[in-house]
């Protein structure tokens, strides 16, 4: 499945949701449907490209009832030799009393299957469990501030234990309609055998964790959302097996919801 199939079944899917929602052919109590098409100029995971440093398309679709609970399927393509990364999420959000803060938490599961065959002998798909707090209204009225976490006991090409904690945080800029965006996240793995197993670096001390971050704005533009962003991590350049995937760069996102 290459970008132009990505890409023709992200249409596929904004054209039957649209479809759909106006005849109402099948209405489900309590569940909406949604979904978002996307073009990147990079699609970097974790502060590392998946694309070496090329355009991807992306697509989602979730379903969503009124208890919290919900399910996405999301698509994109990817410069491995599969050519598609496709994720599917089950989760649950619920309220969260913080004081005088609106805040939530989102716990649940994820799967990532990768199309083709296993990559260097050794199986590319595994699942993930994640948890996130978001609270809004922190220090302005509109910003968000998350702290996540995620957990893997077989990470991407059977490289064994892997947890991610990260922190992000949003606020708009006064009257008008562009808002900053960063993020930072820890990255550790059981050794460095195993970082490198699933990373394809080439590092030889005993480093076995990095840090990826994000620094970038958003805006609306005609109801498309765009956000430019420059994204990298620490991983040293000639760790890297291709230098530049490891490299930090400013990345392009469109973005439309349906």
């Amino acid at each position: 499945m290459n970008v132009f199939k990505i890409a023709a079944l992200t249409l596929a899917l904004a054209v039957t949701a649209g479809a759909a929602q106006a005849e109402d052919i099948i209405t489900i109590p309590d569940v909406t449907v949604s979904g978002e098409v996307a073009f990147t100029t990079d699609y970097k995971f974790r502060g590392l490209s998946q694309t070496s440093n090329n355009p991807a398309v992306q697509g989602a679709l979730s379903f969503e009832h009124t208890s919290g609970l919900y399910a996405t399927l999301w698509g994109s393509s990817v410069a491995a030799s599969t050519g598609s990364e496709l994720n599917t999420v089950v989760g649950y959000v619920m309220p969260l009393n913080v004081g005088s803060y609106k805040a939530s938490l989102d716990v649940g599961a994820l799967r990532y299957i990768y199309a083709g065959d296993s990559t260097a002998g050794a199986e590319p798909d595994y699942n993930e469990l994640f948890a996130t707090v978001t609270a809004e209204g922190v220090v302005l009225t509109d910003d968000a501030l998350s702290w996540g976490l995620a957990y893997s006991n077989e990470y991407f090409a059977e490289s064994d234990r892997y947890l991610n904690l990260n922190v992000g945080y949003s606020a708009p800029i006064a009257d008008t309609n562009i808002g900053l965006v960063t993020h930072v996240g820890y990255n550790k793995f059981r050794n460095n055998a195993m970082m490198n197993k699933a990373l394809g670096t080439t590092a030889t001390n005993n480093d076995n964790a990095y840090f990826d971050y994000k620094v970038g704005a958003t805006a609306s533009i005609q109801g498309i959302d765009a956000e430019l962003a420059y994204i990298g991590s620490d991983i040293k350049k000639r760790d890297c097996v291709d230098g530049s995937v490891c490299e930090g760069s400013v990345v392009l996102t469109l973005s439309k919801s349906f």
